[in-house]
């Protein structure tokens, strides 16, 4: 039970970055700087938008979002709905997010992390979408 982490949260300044370039940084380049360390390789900054749209969803207690191109996931943030794929790094990836993240996190803050999940209703991807209505004389 707890907080949804986010960008914020889960995101620590490596001991190769100074505090100056980690305060100047948005969130979505931030994880960049974090995950350069942790992977140990440089990733190509983004140029740009690259006209991609990803959905954001909470996973186990975390805001995601995979990568359109590959499937890879980041943990992003509300507050910056971007992110990059620092597998095929094809540029900024606009983020498809709830118009209210603290009305969507409410109701999971009380629950044990391993509950904490929500889908956008709009996302294809979505495994909780009702059944598709079969139409005039689909069965019953």
């Amino acid at each position: 039970m707890g907080a949804i982490v986010r960008s914020e949260t889960y995101y620590r300044r490596p001991s190769t970055c100074t505090q100056q370039i980690w305060d100047a940084a948005s969130w979505p380049e931030r994880a960049l700087i974090y995950l350069e360390y942790v992977l140990h390789m440089r990733i190509p900054r983004p140029e740009g938008d690259n006209g991609l749209t990803a959905w954001a969803r909470i996973d186990s207690g975390r805001w995601l979002a995979e990568c359109p191109i590959d499937g890879s996931a980041q943990v992003v943030t509300p507050t910056d709905p971007r992110m990059t794929c620092c597998r095929d790094f094809t540029g900024w990836t606009t983020l498809i997010m709830p118009a209210d993240p603290e009305a969507v996190e409410a109701p999971l803050l009380e629950l044990s992390t391993r509950y904490q999940f929500w889908w956008n209703p709009d996302d294809p991807a979505n495994p909780n979408q009702p059944p598709a209505d079969p139409g005039p004389g689909g069965e019953q």
